[in-house]
């Protein structure tokens, strides 16, 4: 998958299973964002794959297969397979086999090989070694940079030193971009310039914060001071950032304006797991321990208007697995594990 560490533990995307878990938060009003609410019609679900299997699935860049980590038989190899969208319940067919992580449109791969992080052009097998040790790279969104981060000393992680560095995809012009305590990489900017920072930039600061670093000017922006920050998103156009906030004033779901300097966070009315449908539409499911079924919902942060997509219901397979879903990159459909029968499938949105 598009992810950045070694081995299966790294296929999933951006990471908020265990805050999935959560309860409903909040309610419009100051401080929030409120909407006006469509209910959903009905929607099919199409099931992709069979045998309980297929976790951590994603999209091909053209969206025309959804891909995913198996072994669909004991002599076959462990790695990523995937199914045509317009073929459901097809043979699976093998894309790698390795877990990755891949850059975004599936060109480069990245593996450890004899304690070196090495780059692989898929088209024509050239390889590259990235001088990191051995370390979990994350591709940038264009696939011309790799990002990693060294961390050092056994210290606390909320003091911990961890030093930023960045490279070619080639490994080459591998230099130290940031030093933070308590954090270091949070995430790439759509556009591939900006790197998101999470930490305290020195052991004395009072608070952590969350920047953008400019990655060919050197300048940071600060974006928001946190006491715990997780899942932190930036919208495929680049105006907006959902992130999760716990801490002691205040915790949720928040949304902030990337394209207002002085913009005032914004909390929602829900808490749960979330994923961009494009560049001002967030989908999201609340949690509702005991409920049916799982609900999907859509905000759209332009006009200021939510949606309820598709309904919890008993007999539904719309019941995530593990956060285990993903969108198309169009935005028109939904893949996901269901926690039903454990296998994929697949919904065309609203």
């Amino acid at each position: 998958m598009i992810g950045a560490c070694w081995g299966l533990s790294c296929l999933g995307t951006a990471a908020l299973a265990a805050l999935c878990l959560a309860v409903i938060v909040g309610a419009p009003g100051q401080g929030h964002v409120a909407a006006g609410v469509d209910r959903p019609s009905g929607v099919a679900f199409v099931q992709l794959t069979t045998g309980r299997c297929c976790p951590n699935p994603f999209f091909s860049p053209d969206g025309a297969r959804v891909m995913f980590l198996d072994r669909p038989a004991p002599d076959a190899p462990a790695g990523i397979w995937s199914v045509a969208v317009d073929q459901p319940l097809s043979a699976p067919a093998l894309f790698a086999r390795r877990p990755g992580p891949f850059s975004r449109d599936l060109a480069l791969a990245a593996d450890l090989v004899g304690g070196q992080t090495i780059v692989e052009r898929l088209r024509d097998g050239a390889r590259w070694v990235i001088p990191n040790g051995g370390r979990p790279i994350v591709f940038s969104p264009d696939g011309r940079y790799v990002v990693w981060s060294v961390a050092q000393g056994i210290a606390n992680f909320d003091i911990r030193r961890v030093e930023v560095w960045l490279a070619n995809a080639d490994g080459s012009g591998a230099r130290r971009v940031a030093v933070r305590f308590g954090g270091g990489f949070a995430g790439w900017m759509p556009d591939g310039r900006g790197l998101l920072l999470s930490g305290r930039r020195s052991p004395q600061a009072p608070q952590a914060e969350l920047t953008l670093l400019d990655i060919a000017q050197g300048g940071e922006r600060t974006l928001l001071f946190y006491e715990r920050l997780l899942g932190p998103s930036a919208s495929p156009n680049g105006r907006w950032l959902a992130y999760i906030v716990t801490q002691a004033r205040e915790n949720g779901v928040f949304v902030l304006s990337l394209t207002r300097p002085s913009a005032t966070p914004q909390r929602l009315d829900f808490f749960g797991a979330y994923r961009w449908r494009d560049g001002d539409r967030l989908l999201y499911v609340p949690m509702a321990p005991g409920a049916a079924g799982d609900e999907l919902w859509q905000l759209d942060l332009a006009r200021g208007q939510k949606q309820q997509l598709i309904r919890a219901e008993a007999g539904s397979p719309f019941k995530i697995a593990n956060n285990d879903w993903a969108v198309s990159p169009d935005g028109s459909q939904l893949v996901f594990l269901s926690a039903r029968d454990r296998n994929l499938w697949l919904v065309k949105l609203p």
